[in-house]
C-alpha cells in the first residue's frame, strides 16, 4: 500500500479536484487501509468543525483548503 501518496492526494480528493486516476486510487487505498481511511475521517471532521465553528461565530479560520494542507503537510506517515 502506499499510505504517503494517499495522504499526499486527501486535500484535493476532498474538495474533488483530482483526476480520474488518482481519485480511483484514492478510493480504492481508503477502502483497504484502516489507517488512512481514518486520517481522512478525522480530517473531514475538524474541517466540517471548522467551518461550522466558523459560521456560528464568525471566527476567520483557514480556508477548507489551506487546512487540509496543513493537516496533510503536518501527518507523518510510518
Amino acid at each position: 500500500m502506499d499510505c504517503a501518496k494517499s495522504i499526499e492526494l486527501l486535500s484535493d480528493f476532498s474538495a474533488g479536484s483530482l483526476g480520474d486516476q488518482d481519485s480511483i486510487f484514492v478510493r480504492t487505498h481508503l477502502s483497504a487501509c484502516v489507517d488512512c481511511d481514518g486520517v481522512f475521517r478525522d480530517l473531514k471532521l475538524i474541517v466540517e468543525t471548522a467551518l461550522a465553528m466558523r459560521s456560528e461565530n464568525g471566527i476567520a479560520y483557514p480556508e477548507e483548503e489551506v487546512l487540509w494542507q496543513r493537516l496533510s503537510a503536518s501527518r507523518i506517515v510510518h
